[in-house]
């Protein structure tokens, strides 16, 4: 497997987006302790996300070659996904740095803003999708390929936006807000893994039939693999239920760890995830 550039790209891209989206949906909870406040708990998630966009641009041109390379390949917006997927994949990371130098300068929080990003990043992810869709290898002309990326945003970016609001959160409220925190990520997360599973079973009822573009059926290529998809899996499940585990406790800085740990686990599991779909395309 040699798409490592592109994996990292998509992970760090997606879990961006859905970073950006879970701050979105938590900022009318947050705000209710005060401008001040909120902007010192979103602060932190804001610059973490700026700087996952640009190691995910940063990777995607260790593909591309150059940025001038971008800049060529934009011009066929009218016709290429990858054309449409730079345009919209440049106005997402524009829309974070835009959204950060406003929280940092006026030291608030623009909710809008913070949505129109949310809503670029979630586009993003369709052009992202819709590149390999659309390619002549058969394992990614599938909607799984669109409930592969859409899941990993609804999975990875709510656990990093979890694990950067709970410490400040549990510092500054009095656990309400840290557990409806806990308790909402907990709910996409489990929600973008459904996305998965059922993009998954449609593959796999038509794993018979797709070959990939060397001739080897896709079914027998993912025989090789069997155990990744295991393990994958086992540590999906663990982080997803250290967080709901976390949203149902009523024990407080102690736990915080565990957070991290949550994060660390999925994020492990959805980059085996991107590397066993970049497997099909080998």
């Amino acid at each position: 497997m040699h798409e490592w550039a592109l994996l990292i790209f998509t992970v760090c891209l997606q879990g961006a987006i859905g970073g950006t989206l879970m701050l979105a949906l938590f900022y009318k909870k947050i705000s209710a302790l005060g401008e001040d406040d909120t902007f010192k708990m979103m602060k932190l998630p804001l610059i973490v996300i700026a700087i996952l966009s640009l190691a995910g641009l940063a990777a995607s041109f260790t593909h591309l070659g150059t940025p001038l390379n971008a800049l060529n390949t934009i011009r066929n917006i009218g016709s290429s996904w990858m054309s449409r997927e730079i345009l919209f994949t440049g106005l997402f990371i524009a829309a974070v740095f835009i959204t950060l130098a406003y929280a940092l300068a006026k030291k608030k929080i623009n909710p809008v803003a913070l949505t129109v990003t949310a809503l670029i990043g979630l586009a993003d992810i369709f052009c992202m999708a819709a590149i390999y869709s659309n390619s002549l290898v058969s394992g990614w002309n599938s909607v799984h390929t669109f409930t592969s990326f859409y899941g990993t945003a609804l999975v990875f970016g709510p656990a990093l936006a979890a694990s950067l609001l709970i410490p400040a959160l549990r510092k500054l409220s009095d656990g309400n807000i840290s557990n409806f925190v806990l308790k909402s990520t907990f709910v996409v997360t489990v929600t973008g893994i459904a996305i998965q599973l059922v993009g998954l079973a449609v593959f796999g009822s038509s794993l018979p039939e797709v070959t990939m573009i060397n001739g080897v059926n896709a079914l027998a290529l993912m025989d090789n693999y069997q155990a990744t998809v295991a393990v994958r899996w086992v540590i999906e499940i663990i982080g997803v239920g250290l967080l709901g585990y976390l949203g149902l406790s009523l024990k407080g800085k102690q736990q915080i760890s565990f957070v991290y740990a949550a994060l660390l686990a999925i994020l492990a599991a959805e980059g085996m995830s991107r590397y066993l779909f970049y497997v099909l395309g080998a």
